[in-house]
Parts: C-alpha cells; structure tokens; sequence
C-alpha cells in the first residue's frame, strides 16, 4: 500500500454559469510513500483557469503563482488524468485537513460531470490524525506549519503556499507520528456515505416549527432557582439565532437566550447562551424596541 499525500492551491473565482463564487484549483502536489514510509515520487502539475483566467492579487502574493504561470498550466481535465495514472491502484489519500478534497471534489463534478472521485478508494484527514500527537491546548485546529513546529519540524525549511511543498511538509509530520494501527481509525472508505458527507453544506435552521428542532429547547427556566419564568419577548429569528426574552418573578431578573441549531450531516449542533439584561433605562428601552 501506498501514501498519497496531496495539497491544492486554489483560486477563488465568480463561476458565471452558476452565479456563485468557486475554488478553481491552479495546482495538484503530491508525494508518494511507500508501505515503509520511504518517498518514491512526486508530482506537481498547474492548471490553466478557465472559470477566471486572472489570479487574485492574494492568491499572487500567498503563492507566488503568476498569471503568466498559469497560462503555461494544462486543462484540469489532462491534470487530473495524469494524477489519477500517477496515483496508480492501493493507496491511501490524504491531504491536511478535508477541505483540499472537498474542492478536488467540486472541481471534479464541475469539468468531468461525476459527483464521486472514482479514482480515490480511501482517504484520511491528516489533520486529524496529527493532532492525535500533538498538544491541543491553545488551539482547535492545528495549521500544518503549528503542528509541524510541535513535531520539531522546522517548516521554514519547506518553502510555504506551494501544492508540492506543502505536501512534502504534511509527509514529514506524517512520517513523525505514523502509527500503523491508530491510523486505520482515521482511513474512511469512499462510498456513498463518504460523498453525501463532503457534499452536504451545514445550515442554520430559521423555522422554529422545523420538525429537526426539539421543540423542549424552546421552555425556558431561571438558571438560578430553576423555577418558571414570564415571557417578555417572543422567541424571534435574529443574527443567526433564536433569541427570547424572560422575566423571573422569584428573582426579579430579566434575561435573554439565545439559541443556535445547525444542522450537519448526521447531526444537529445546538449552543445555548443565556445574558442577564441589567436594569437600566438604556437597557429598557433596548427591550422596547425589540
């Protein structure tokens, strides 16, 4: 079995066709390691724009990518042939973090029409594999250039913000913390369950008789008697949230909730925060308005 270790560079383009806004990627990097951990090879190819072929200024600058570079690239079609050969047959991709294949995956369904990466049998976030190894304490997520400093990796070595580098990088930290049983926890199968997850986009829900919503996490009781409360102010859609207003007679307090629900793929995410609202005719004329 073979290591792919990939990382894209990526311009962020306005796709007319659709009228949103797209990730086009200018660049595929990749490392290969054996089952041992030794590179065999690697591969770096750009890829000429099409959606727009002018680079954004940041994307310029962060790469070091020119306009003039890119038109030298081939079509994203030819490149992704040429990876999908290069990759060859039992390998496991990976990338740092998933959004690299979450865009390889909407680059593909927008030039080859397919909504799966048939070429790709098994994937791992190596960002979270990573991170298994490394203190989290400070941070939630580890960037490559912070997890490879915690694995005693200068990544000032690596020339940064180039697919290939960036890649090569990822394959030190890989290599730093490879454990061959821990690894299998993180190794997903690409199937239909796979894909629905990478192409499903997490939403806030807006409609408070959505039947997602536990409707028990709309009644409300003072947090510190735990008895029941008046209502001062309906429960309105706001900010990307619920938000109600509530008086407790037994303390004389009035407080606001606000209440989040987002939907994932395979579950709903809820965060619940509740402010007491300071008597003061600046803040009673707050709650009149409301």
């Amino acid at each position: 079995m073979n290591y792919i270790i990939m990382d894209l560079e990526w311009n962020n383009s306005f796709n007319k066709a659709t009228q949103k806004f797209m990730n086009e990627i200018i660049e595929i990097g990749a490392v290969k390691l054996d089952e041992n951990l030794n590179q065999v090879d690697t591969f770096s190819e750009l890829i000429k724009p099409v959606v727009s072929k002018k680079l954004r200024s940041r994307i310029k600058t962060l790469t070091n990518i020119s306009n003039e570079d890119v038109k030298t690239g081939q079509p994203f079609s030819k490149v992704i042939n040429d990876f999908e050969e290069w990759i060859g047959e039992d390998a496991v991709i990976m990338s740092w973090g998933d959004t690299d294949i979450r865009t390889l995956l909407s680059n593909y369904k927008w030039f080859m029409k397919k909504n799966s990466l048939d070429f790709i049998k098994k994937y791992a976030d190596l960002q979270k594999y990573c991170q298994c190894f490394i203190n989290m304490e400070n941070v939630q997520q580890a960037g490559l250039s912070y997890a490879a400093e915690c694995l005693e990796i200068d990544p000032d070595s690596f020339p940064h913000h180039r697919a290939l580098d960036d890649s090569l990088l990822s394959a030190e930290c890989f290599k730093k913390v490879f454990n061959e049983e821990k690894l299998q926890e993180f190794i997903k199968n690409c199937d239909y369950d796979f894909y629905a997850r990478l192409l499903f986009h997490p939403y806030v829900i807006k409609n408070k008789n959505d039947p997602l919503i536990d409707k028990n996490l709309f009644n409300c009781f003072c947090e510190i008697c735990g008895g029941k409360v008046q209502t001062v102010k309906k429960w309105k859609f706001m900010n990307q949230s619920f938000r109600g207003i509530f008086y407790c007679e037994n303390c004389d307090r009035e407080f606001r909730v606000n209440l989040r629900v987002k939907k994932f793929y395979d579950y709903i995410d809820i965060k619940r925060n509740c402010n007491e609202i300071i008597r003061t005719t600046e803040s009673n004329n707050e709650t009149a308005e409301e």
